[in-house]
């Protein structure tokens, strides 16, 4: 008899990776409809956070902003919100 020929291969498990989602909550009427665009020209890159519920909005640009990702963005947004700079 021979042996060996009918093996199973080894399953090879494969984790999810994980990514950033692209809508955030809105931090004043709590939907999931915060938005950040990132855009690109020769002052550098700004971003610009917006509610598409209730409209709620902030620009950031500048040398604060050049090597931060979108979620940092959004954090600054958020911190933003609840010292009342944006209304």
């Amino acid at each position: 008899m021979v042996y060996g020929l009918g093996r199973r291969r080894r399953r090879v498990i494969r984790k999810p990776h994980r990514t950033l989602p692209r809508f955030f909550k809105c931090p004043r009427c709590g939907s999931d409809s915060v938005r950040i665009i990132k855009k690109e020209d020769e002052n550098g890159i700004n971003y610009t956070v917006v509610c598409g519920q209730c409209g709620l909005r902030m620009e950031a640009g500048g040398e604060s902003v050049q090597h931060k990702e979108p979620i940092d963005v959004y954090n600054m947004f958020v911190d933003a919100f609840y010292r009342g700079d944006i209304k």
